[in-house]
């Protein structure tokens, strides 16, 4: 028994004094130790996984960028910038890959790749064939889709009329709706069922899941957690992905007849194209990308203009102005629409789909980052929400201003002149940034147009502080209940 109760001590000790050891290291002398920044985030990587867990990374890393500067070390090899210079330098092209830190490398349902986990090499060849998809000619023909979509939200929403409802539910149902519609050629029929499909309530819970497996990842406890995980979740996500994957087979039988995501892709392909399996891993993530960000930012322009009568007066003004008919609202005519356009811009800046950041991991030789060297291996990355709402960067960082992006002739203000504008990316930049930007801010405008000029909102009581929100990948989004009333004309 004593001979047992040594090994332990001993253990323990040598455990000890490797943590203490490596602590040592990591403040005193880690290549980065110049870099300026909170001592016990130097030290270790768990400050940055508690706010994790807590889901205020976001903010804490915002605040701590107000504290030390422009650049932050966040973790022992990690460092955070939110100098507008850094997206070039960081995610532009380059001859050698800045690859992405693996801990965000996640494996696909089948194991291929796809456009978000890709190497380079195979990202290439994947982008040329999905560009076809997400191209202004591509846009213009689905729109019959958006349209249809668009048209069944202000109906069911026109049924509701006489109670408080939750908007979030009904922006989600829209976007998952369409979203399946384009990836998989049929919809999740949220909006006429007025209820979550299991697949669209799956996807939330997947976004936490996929935080935890980050965090996890940092300690080389992944597989560990994996075992620990309850069987009836890991069949409930099993199920959710078979059917995705049945759905892009099915869809994939009927060809290319449908205008839709895959109609392009299928369209395009050829042996230097896609294989079975990388158009289905495709479609799936593709359905998740563009319908839970869309979503969200859709939701923060509701409550933005409803907590902002001034801009909800001048956008109704514009929309109701313009148009005369519902029908008359197109994807074409919604560009022109300045106050639209600055309304939905400003909700990205200000209420990101995507807060957090994508590391990528600098190669051996280094590189020179906002004007300053940086050794090669560290993860470096620029936080979406932090970058948008540093005051360096945009003036009233933290208030809900449109008029920065409007032209002084168009309602502008002289105020926001110095605003940094390009610090902003909210579909990141350079060969990665995302894909369905146009799309995205397409199906943004029209949706948006169609609820404005067809209602007249009313925010209920209680939901001033609806932006204070976890983010575990996405932003954990609270019911957000408004009044509406169909709009007599």
């Amino acid at each position: 028994m004593e001979g047992i109760l040594r090994v332990i001590v001993f253990s323990l000790t040598i455990c000890t004094l490797y943590v203490i050891g490596n602590i040592i290291h990591n403040v005193f002398l880690h290549q980065l130790r110049r870099y300026p920044g909170p001592p016990l985030w130097a030290a270790s990587r768990l400050p940055w996984c508690y706010h994790q867990y807590r889901g205020r990374l976001p903010g804490k890393i915002l605040e701590l960028h107000k504290r030390y500067g422009h650049v932050v070390r966040i973790a022992p090899s990690e460092l955070s910038y939110t100098d507008a210079s850094a997206w070039k330098t960081i995610y532009g092209n380059r001859k050698e890959e800045m690859p992405k830190d693996p801990v965000f490398r996640l494996h696909t349902p089948t194991g291929a790749q796809n456009i978000l986990v890709a190497d380079r090499e195979t990202h290439t060849r994947q982008r040329r064939l999905l560009s076809h998809a997400f191209s202004e000619s591509a846009l213009r023909e689905q729109e019959p889709i958006l349209q249809l979509h668009a048209r069944k939200l202000v109906t069911q929403l026109s049924l509701r009329r006489n109670s408080p409802i939750n908007i979030v539910d009904w922006l989600v149902f829209a976007s998952f709706d369409l979203i399946g519609h384009m990836s998989f050629g049929e919809s999740f029929r949220c909006l006429d069922t007025g209820a979550y499909d299991p697949f669209v309530e799956a996807i939330s819970a997947m976004a936490s899941e996929l935080t935890y497996t980050q965090m996890a990842k940092y300690w080389g406890l992944n597989r560990l957690r994996q075992l620990f995980m309850p069987k009836a979740l890991l069949g409930q996500r099993r199920a959710n992905i078979g059917r995705a994957m049945a759905m892009v087979g099915k869809r994939i039988k009927q060809g290319s007849e449908h205008r839709d995501f895959l109609h392009y892709i299928l369209s395009a392909n050829d042996e230097k194209g896609m294989s079975p399996e990388e158009i289905h891993v495709n479609a799936f993530s593709l359905s998740i990308a563009g319908s839970e960000s869309t979503a969200t930012a859709l939701s923060g322009a509701i409550f933005f203009i409803l907590t902002n009568p001034h801009v909800y007066e001048t956008l109704t003004k514009e929309i109701r102005t313009k148009y005369t008919h519902e029908d008359d609202i197109t994807l074409v005519s919604t560009k022109s629409l300045p106050n639209l356009d600055a309304v939905t811009t400003e909700t990205l800046r200000l209420y990101p789909p995507v807060a957090i950041t994508m590391p990528r991991v600098l190669p051996a030789g280094g590189e020179t980052i906002a004007g300053s060297f940086v050794p090669g291996g560290t993860s470096v990355g620029v936080p979406h929400y932090a970058i948008s709402h540093h005051p360096d960067n945009f003036h009233r960082a933290e208030d809900f201003c449109p008029q920065r992006w409007l032209p002084i002739d168009e309602g502008g203000d002289t105020a926001f002149t110095n605003d940094i504008k390009e610090a902003m990316q909210p579909f990141s930049f350079g060969p990665r940034g995302c894909l369905g930007k146009n799309i995205a801010r397409a199906e943004m405008r029209l949706l948006f147009a169609k609820l404005v000029w067809a209602f007249d909102f009313k925010l209920c009581e209680g939901q001033e502080g609806w932006t204070g929100q976890r983010c575990q990948g996405f932003w954990q989004k609270g019911p957000l209940w408004v009044e509406l009333e169909r709009r007599v004309r």
